[in-house]
């Protein structure tokens, strides 16, 4: 069900899984879009071309038929994530929670309040509560196409034992309009996907792959997850 632009790119890849997962990822974006557009995979109409150099590696759009269907893709060791939604620009990010030492990311990544946060962590949490926290981060940047071009420490979310939500950020949407929903993606992996929609609320329903028959496709957002 692939096209041959994704295939193409699949044989670029020089490491096997990440081919691996570079194809599950096209093939689960194709299987949920094609339920919610209701139109064959083969038949969605994925556009990668990156804004910068134009070849097809940037983040995927769906346009059909003139309306616009905003996905999200993201994958870290065993886990590959397609989010999808109507209802606004969104962002998916799932990460496994790091076991080496986390003390150079943290300085990058984090801002100095959000390094005080993660010191109140017992040293066997930190990690998991540093993945909480970069989840969020990569999810609002993903929504908006900066990616990691706006360095990551001037992006500040709550702490991890409080309700995900963007506290600040040097752009001009207000953080209030960015809605943080974490996911489940299991044992040793944080996830959470972002939409930046308007006062609206947005509903997330999350997905096993193998479950994809039966996805209530009338909510505005979902987010599928596949080991």
């Amino acid at each position: 069900m692939l096209s041959g632009t994704e295939l193409e790119r699949a044989a670029t890849f020089r490491r096997e899984p990440d081919r691996l997962r570079y194809l599950t990822a096209s093939w689960l974006l194709r299987t949920t879009a094609a339920l919610q557009l209701g139109v064959p995979p083969e038949d969605v109409p994925v556009e990668r071309r990156c804004s910068d150099c134009g070849k097809p590696h940037g983040k995927p759009y769906i346009r059909n038929e003139g309306a616009e269907l905003h996905v999200s893709i993201s994958h870290s060791a065993n886990r590959v994530a397609v989010a999808l939604s109507p209802a606004g620009r969104l962002g998916v990010d799932v990460e496994e929670v790091p076991s080496c030492p986390v003390d150079e990311l943290v300085r990058c990544a984090l801002s100095p309040a959000e390094q005080e946060i993660l010191r109140t962590f017992p040293d066997h949490e930190q990690h998991l509560a540093f993945a909480r926290m970069w989840v969020c981060k990569e999810a609002v940047l993903k929504a908006t196409g900066h990616g990691l071009r706006i360095p990551p420490d001037q992006v500040e979310v709550s702490s991890p034992r409080e309700r995900p939500a963007l506290l600040g950020w040097p752009l001009d949407i207000p953080p209030e309009r960015v809605q943080l929903h974490p996911l489940d993606p299991g044992s040793g992996y944080a996830g959470m996907v972002a939409v930046i929609a308007d006062d609206f609320p947005v509903t997330v329903s999350e997905s096993d792959a193998l479950d994809l028959k039966s996805i209530p496709f009338s909510l505005p957002a979902m987010a599928d997850m596949v080991a």
